[in-house]
Parts: structure tokens; sequence; C-alpha cells
């Protein structure tokens, strides 16, 4: 939680604020998600997690109202369940604080329409939840560090409340090893949110 408050707090106020205050609209997200990880513990089963946090959106051209560069700061519920041979499940969970930037289009400029999304994602770790007598267990150990590239699509309502699903997938290997090889263990995450815009 320290890294959060000292140094990604920060940098995203700085961010934003480095750019005109009347081209951004500033909002909150909340929502679902449903989350896994590749390979590291054999079987498993999704976890269905909550995310919320902030939004800041930038009008990249003051002539069109179709583009835009979205970034947010997310907390939010991932990790899975994993499954030993007898079927009996066990947490694996791991909650971040994702900065998602994403290019955002909007299909039209009128207030209400249809928009997609695409772009990278940053994740920090802030807090796991491991069962100890899961499968492998004793070998897995979780990076502090995500990487993952986003695709979206959604809709506008007069550019005041917004809907989106949105899927990510990730791009770096997001556990170590004390013992043996677990390969290379990549996040996945498809969420629904809403965002409220205030201004």
């Amino acid at each position: 939680m320290n890294i959060f408050k000292t140094k990604i707090v920060p940098l995203f106020i700085l961010g934003i604020s480095s750019f005109s205050f009347g081209q951004f609209q500033y909002g909150v997200k909340a929502g679902v998600g449903i989350s896994n990880t590749t390979i590291v513990h054999g079987i498993s089963k999704e976890r269905v997690g909550l995310l919320a946090g902030f939004i800041a959106k930038y009008q990249l051209s003051s002539r069109s109202e179709e583009h835009y560069l979205q970034a947010e700061v997310l907390y939010t519920n991932q990790g899975e369940f994993t499954v030993d041979r007898s079927g009996n499940k066990f947490k694996a969970f791991v909650d971040y604080i994702n900065i998602p930037i994403m290019y955002k289009y909007y299909f039209d400029d009128s207030g209400s329409d249809f928009f997609l999304e695409g772009g990278p994602q940053l994740g920090f770790k802030i807090a796991d939840n491991i069962d100890p007598l899961g499968p492998d267990a004793t070998n897995n150990v979780l990076k502090s560090f995500d990487l993952a590239f986003n695709l979206g699509v959604g809709y506008s309502l007069q550019r005041k409340y917004e809907v989106n699903l949105r899927y990510g997938i990730g791009l770096v290997d997001t556990y170590d090893y004390l013992k043996w090889d677990n390969d290379i263990n990549r996040t996945s995450l498809i969420s629904l949110g809403i965002t409220y815009y205030f201004n």
C-alpha cells in the first residue's frame, strides 16, 4: 500500500495535471470481474471479484469528440480457486492496483453512442491470500508486478454514464518458483464496469 500512496497516486496526478483542465473529464468507476491465472495451479476455477476506482479522460482533438485517452486507477480483486485431485478448492487470491491507459474511440460525436477501447495496463500487487494447503503452494511465489493488455467495448449515455465490457490478458509471468519451474503464468480478467463522470 505504501508504494501506492508514495509513487502511484502522485505520478497519476502529475500526469493528468500536465494537460489543460477544460479538455478533461473526471469520474468514478465500479464493476465486477471474473479472473483466472494460466498453468500455475493446474486445474483452477475463476474468481468473481469487484473493482472500483477513479478515471480521467482526455479529449485528444478539440475538433473531434470521438478520440480520447483515458487513464484509470482501479482496486481490483483477481486470482482464482485452485483445485486438487479430490476436487477440493483452495484460495489463490490477489488484489491489485491496476492502472489502465486506454485509447477510446466513440463511433459518433453525439451524446449517446457506442465506443471501442484498447491499451496497456500496469498492475501492482497490494494483497494476497494464498491457501498454504493448496496445490503447489510451497513452490509458487507471487510477483509484485503485472503487465496486461486490454480490449473492450461499451456504450455512453450523454457522455455522463457509461457501461463497458473489457477483457485483459497478462503479458508477463506473475509467479516465481522456489523448487521447480512452473512455466509462464499469465493473468486474465473479464470485467463489466459502470462509470459516472462528474463534468
